[in-house]
């Protein structure tokens, strides 16, 4: 269970007036058929105050279908009582297969959790057996909060949830079909689909490859735009025109099934050509898990053949194949039925609830098991319990405060550098996305992008480091984060860097280790910024009562009277006296030398063998 919106488009929500008495939306097919089950999927989105599985699902409503003739029939309704929310676990209808024409979802108490009364739906199926029959539906709401992309009535019939692929995992899996790498993002090409003999289409189902290895890769390969055809002749002559995406800002579909209605098509051949394909880094591929054509209820497409105008060749390829479109598997598990999918969903969603019942039944019995010992203790021992009480309060009451200092300090941190770079980051995006915007001043916002986005890692990565403290051998100790950091802001000077062994005798507290840090760290960036320097020298040796700091260079050197403010010393001066350490600059024309001794604090330890 993703629990993910991988694709920009969340559903339909319908508008903030309070003019409406009822909130509904309804969906009308093409044509009455035979319906056994409608699903409804309630969408992940971000609320007032925070995201939120199950956003815009009423406490209170209806669910009604109408046959040709108009005639209603409720086949949900949850008018006389409060309705848990799903979460985005689905809500399944299901009822004896009858005619339907038009079904309607009506919200008689709506949600207002968190601001004004809305109704809001990820998706909405209605199921034949295994075809949504939704796929073309027209759909008409009481009203609609128009989000461009996100909120929007087509957007509740697109097969878009944060639910992910329908898939039964298993370890081993097959990841799909890959054309040969382009260098051109209008490079055309084509996968067709051979079936054995024309048979009438019901629907063609497209299941993006999902790529583990890279987090955000959620529907690696697939084309930006392209075409779907079915033809009943090997050239395309007779072509039928099924599905096209010509705006190269449709949203990609993500983790989910792309599905288009096929209307009982004829065809022996199916046929995807791409028109943009998807970028990667610095080329473009196409890319697909699994190619479903279905008829009657059956994937015909695992009787076929598929030829591809190129493919995927060379060591990278080994996981790639034509073979793996029709294998019923992803790269997560195996691909299963709607019902069946929904059918896993609704008893995991049942054993969750089950187990979140063991769990507050589980804690009850600890809490009131904690209540007996306390008042035993308290009638046996009376005074002493009270002294270890008042004792073990004072001491957490400390430590509290310290947590609450450092976490305090590290916000800031935070808040200065990382956010400072995440809003520049922003800012370079909304440049690029000008209207005015070349493919050249793209790349070097891209380029800028990926610089500050590397700055702001390497951060977070020192500051996980710096203060983590269980380590193993094979762990970054805090002398190497500083040893890194040299490396990094002086890669471009002559450096003599020499640090003791880790670990050392003492071992400064978490506390001690972020201002030595951030002392270093302002130190070599004045110098890389400001000096003009060749040559640095930067030691760190222990000392009898403490640490000993050394940092030199050949520079310009500065005015320590009249620079405290441009190269940052009263900072250093403030970080000496949080250590209690001796501060001593030496400045002239042709370097600097910067010696920090630090004494021994309390928290310091020595460290765990």
């Amino acid at each position: 269970l993703m629990l993910i919106n991988s694709c920009l488009r969340v559903g339909l929500k319908t508008g903030y007036t309070t003019e409406e008495d009822v909130r509904w939306f309804e969906l009308t097919l093409k044509e009455a058929a035979s319906v056994d089950s409608i699903v409804l999927v309630p969408p992940l989105a971000k609320g007032a105050n925070a995201v939120v599985a199950g956003y815009g699902f009423p406490v209170r409503f209806k669910l009604e279908v109408f046959d040709e003739q108009n005639q209603p029939h409720v086949i949900l309704d949850q008018t006389a009582a409060d309705f848990r929310n799903p979460g985005c676990f689905p809500v399944v209808a299901r009822f004896e297969a009858r005619r339907v024409k038009r079904a309607r979802f009506t919200a008689t108490d709506p949600w207002s959790v968190d601001g004004p009364e809305i109704l809001a739906m990820a998706e909405m199926l209605v199921l034949s057996g295994d075809r949504n029959l939704a796929l073309d539906a027209t759909v008409t709401s009481s009203s609609t909060r128009n989000a461009p992309r996100a909120w929007t009535r087509l957007n509740l019939i697109d097969m878009t949830t944060p639910l992910g692929l329908p898939v039964a995992p298993q370890s081993r899996g097959t990841l799909g079909f890959h054309s040969a790498v382009s260098d051109k993002a209008d490079a055309e090409k084509t996968l067709t689909l051979t079936l054995p003999e024309i048979t009438p289409l019901d629907e063609i189902r497209l299941v993006p490859v999902r790529r583990k290895d890279v987090p955000l890769w959620f529907d690696y390969g697939f084309p930006v735009t392209y075409k779907v055809e079915a033809a009943t002749k090997e050239d395309f002559s007779d072509a039928v025109l099924l599905h096209e995406v010509t705006d190269k800002f449709q949203p990609a579909p993500g983790m989910n099934l792309v599905c288009i209605p096929a209307r009982r098509t004829p065809a022996r051949f199916i046929r995807i050509t791409t028109k943009q394909l998807w970028y990667r880094k610095g080329d473009h591929v196409f890319a697909l898990a699994e190619f479903q054509a279905f008829s009657d209820g059956l994937n015909v497409a695992q009787r076929g053949q598929f030829t591809a105008s190129d493919v995927l060749t060379g060591d990278d390829s080994a996981n790639w194949s034509l073979a793996a479109l029709n294998d019923g598997l992803t790269e997560g598990g195996r691909l299963i039925s709607l019902p069946e999918w929904f059918t896993q969903l609704e008893t995991r969603q049942k054993i969750e609830r089950e187990r979140d019942e063991l769990r507050s039944k589980r804690d009850a019995l600890v809490e009131r098991s904690q209540h007996q010992l306390v008042y035993g203790s308290v009638s046996s021992v009376g005074g002493l319990t009270l002294l270890f009480g008042f004792l073990f309060w004072r001491q957490h009451l400390h430590r509290r405060r310290d947590a609450q200092r450092l976490h305090d300090k590290l916000a800031r941190d935070l808040h200065d550098e990382i956010g400072s770079n995440l809003g520049s980051i922003t800012l370079i995006c909304s440049f690029a996305a000008q209207a005015d915007a070349t493919p050249h001043s793209m790349r070097a916002d891209i380029a800028e992008i990926e610089r500050v986005a590397a700055e702001t890692a390497d951060s977070m990565r020192d500051m996980v480091d710096l203060i983590s403290t269980r380590r193993s051998e094979a762990e970054i100790d805090w002398l190497d984060v500083l040893h890194r950091l040299t490396e990094r802001l002086l890669r471009h000077h002559t450096l003599d860097c020499a640090l003791p062994a880790a670990p050392l005798t003492l071992e400064p507290d978490i506390e001690t280790r972020r201002e030595l840090y951030l002392f270093c760290k302002e130190v070599l960036h004045n110098i890389a910024k400001h000096a003009q320097a060749t040559n640095v020298r930067f030691h760190l040796t222990p000392a009898a009562d403490g640490l000993r700091v050394e940092i030199t260079d050949n520079g310009l050197g500065f005015d320590t009277a009249q620079s405290s403010s441009g190269h940052g010393l009263g900072n250093l001066r403030e970080r000496a006296a949080v250590m209690k350490a001796n501060l001593q600059i030496l400045t002239k024309p042709g370097g600097t030398a910067i010696t920090l001794d630090v004494p021994h604090g309390h928290r310091w330890r020595k460290p765990e063998t």
